[in-house]
């Protein structure tokens, strides 16, 4: 009778919300699928121009991306309300114009999926994308589904899916069951759509509660197995060192939603991206199948800490996105290099990872600052992140990004003599500014000097805005550890390391000399195009690929070795045989054993306070 009754109330409040003007009303069809497509039709509030430009998004926040979600879109049509069809143009980047949009009652389109598309020239990554799947799976990340219209951005949305009876549907939101085959929910904003994906699946679901947060996991794949609760179980572990870091855990629910791939190419055609989207109330991965978690534990508590930022607390471009044009923030270091930090420091705060397992993280991280261009400035490269240089710098912002809010961490703590860190400065901005009330973008560091001290404001400028280099001895001095530069060993090898970036969304290898006189001769700049005649994406998609790489990690002396380059345009073949070879590595961090008490004071506030 309960559930009887909450769909009565669930379908009155929808029919009410239906007769009113100011709200989309949105019908998403998952029964009829038809070459794999999946039909919308949108009833949208009533226009008062004479053109109305429906939008689709160019990228969606937390993505750092550009997605261009237009291009998945099939039989665009308009009509009034006697179905008599209005004319439809395309604008200069490709938006969808109606014209006489006074008159405008419905339009409808049909839709790709973008996990298995190979025609439109789309690369999104996979836990922002969608999948249609007949019968089986549907991914309904939002800002690849609907189109909004320009300007009605900010009023709310109805949303209708017509589903198959077998098929569950989980979200952050509240899904109404209106039948066996009707369900229906509610978002305040596109924003609010946008940021609460949905999936439906076979029913695999299972929940905890965490210090009075209700958490629900549902798990996405083929076959019947029931995975959920094994993996709901891990997750519990996660959410109570999450819980045990912070001083109060922002949200009352949360989501995590898995799609765990089993490895069918026609459904999914690049597998290289796996990995999780944050959410304010949820988070969606794309893994592979597994019936008992491996390795989910760094990933799930870097998007679940995303509640902090930038969902609990970000400036103005993130609050009122810009689907069409999007004008980046200048802080990725703080919504991602802060939040990988904190996923790295919670399970250090709670006993359950050592000091030296995080040593050793902050230690490999500190080295991928070796790949930054000279006078880069960690807030110009934010604002500039959607550029071809700023695509192939994104990853930095999970490895220098951390080392950085790990030293800005030290520095606030060594300026208040251990009594405030980075979280409790997060905290207290968030007394402020929450998920309504962003900050303006260019007024961070002021609000971060007023609940900290000048001298906190003078090392944002210098090595966060400004272009300085991480002042690593000085920092790391604080906490009693010894930073040193650089350590020159003779080892068997071929003396080279490679540099891993991308260019166009692609892999790209930067082959490194550490000795001059290396044995396949390669010079630095040297472009890695193949390894004993297999490509470089197949060398890193295979296990075969993967032995071959130990050719050029680990080899003995005389092992030899053919490598094909590209340098200055030229195409080039290298052969050698491996050497004792210098090697030259950078960047490690020590324990200083006879630092005063005050230094490992210090260091124990920033890890256990």
């Amino acid at each position: 009778m309960r559930i009887i009754l909450l769909a009565l109330l669930a379908l009155q409040f929808t029919t009410a919300l239906a007769q009113r003007a100011d709200r989309y009303r949105i019908d998403v069809d998952i029964v009829n699928v038809v070459n794999d497509r999946v039909r919308i039709s949108v009833w949208p509030p009533a226009v008062s121009a004479d053109t109305a430009m429906v939008v689709f998004p160019v990228t969606v926040p937390g993505t750092y991306e550009s997605h261009n979600w237009w291009k998945l879109v099939r039989n665009f049509k308009a009509f009034d309300a006697d179905l008599r069809p209005l004319t439809v143009r395309r604008s200069v980047d490709s938006q969808f114009v109606i014209e006489r949009a006074r008159t405008l009652r419905f339009f409808s389109y049909e839709l790709e999926d973008s996990f298995d598309d190979s025609v439109s020239n789309i690369s999104v990554f996979a836990p922002a994308g969608t999948s249609f799947e007949l019968d089986s799976i549907f991914v309904l990340n939002h800002g690849g589904v609907i189109g909004y219209i320009d300007g009605l951005q900010k009023v709310p949305f109805q949303i209708n899916v017509r589903r198959p009876r077998h098929l569950y549907g989980g979200s952050a939101l509240y899904i109404a069951r209106v039948s066996d085959t009707l369900d229906t929910y509610l978002a305040s904003s596109y924003d609010h759509l946008v940021d609460s994906p949905v999936l439906y699946s076979l029913p695999d679901t299972a929940s905890f509660v965490v210090e009075g947060v209700r958490v629900r996991v549902q798990c996405a794949h083929s076959g019947t197995d029931t995975v959920a609760p094994t993996y709901a179980k891990e997750l519990a572990k996660y959410t109570k060192t999450i819980a045990k870091f912070l001083p109060s855990m922002p949200v009352s629910d949360y989501a995590f939603l898995f799609y765990l791939w089993r490895g069918n190419r026609e459904v999914i055609r690049d597998a290289s991206a796996m990995g999780a989207l944050e959410h304010s109330q949820s988070s969606f991965y794309f893994l592979g199948f597994s019936k008992r978690p491996i390795g989910l534990g760094d990933i799930a508590i870097h998007e679940f800490l995303h509640i902090l930022v930038p969902l609990n607390l970000h400036s103005e471009e993130i609050d009122a996105f810009d689907f069409r044009n999007p004008k980046m923030s200048q802080h990725l270091w703080l919504y991602e290099g802060t939040t990988e930090y904190f996923a790295t420091l919670a399970p250090v705060h709670d006993s359950s990872t050592k000091e030296d397992r995080f040593r050793k993280e902050m230690e490999s991280h500190l080295r991928s600052q070796q790949r930054l261009p000279k006078g880069f400035s960690f807030t110009e490269f934010s604002r500039d992140v959607l550029s071809e240089e700023g695509q192939s710098l994104y990853p930095m912002v999970y490895t220098y990004g951390a080392v950085n809010a790990f030293f800005l961490d030290i520095v606030i703590r060594n300026s208040t003599s251990g009594e405030m860190g980075l979280r409790d400065v997060i905290y207290r901005l968030m007394q402020d500014h929450g998920p309504s009330r962003p900050f303006q973008d260019d007024s961070l560091f002021a609000l971060i000097e007023r609940v900290t001290n000048p001298t906190v404001r003078a090392y944002m400028d210098r090595h966060i805005k400004g272009s300085e280099p991480l002042p690593s001895e000085e920092v790391l001095n604080m906490i009693g550890w010894k930073y040193i530069p650089e350590k020159t060993t003779t080892v068997p090898g071929f003396g080279l390391k490679p540099d891993f970036t991308q260019r166009n969304k692609e892999l790209v290898v930067i082959l490194r000399p550490t000795d001059e006189n290396n044995p396949l001769g390669a010079k630095p700049g040297d472009e890695l195009v193949s390894m004993e005649g297999t490509p470089l994406e197949e060398l890193f998609n295979s296990a075969a690929g993967a032995t071959i790489m130990n050719k050029l990690r680990t080899p003995k002396i005389g092992d030899p070795l053919t490598i094909t380059v590209r340098r200055n345009g030229e195409v080039l073949e290298l052969k050698g045989t491996a050497a004792m070879v210098k090697n030259i590595e950078r960047h490690f961090i020590d324990v200083d054993t006879a630092a005063a008490p005050s230094k490992v004071a210090l260091r124990n506030a920033v890890f256990y306070k």
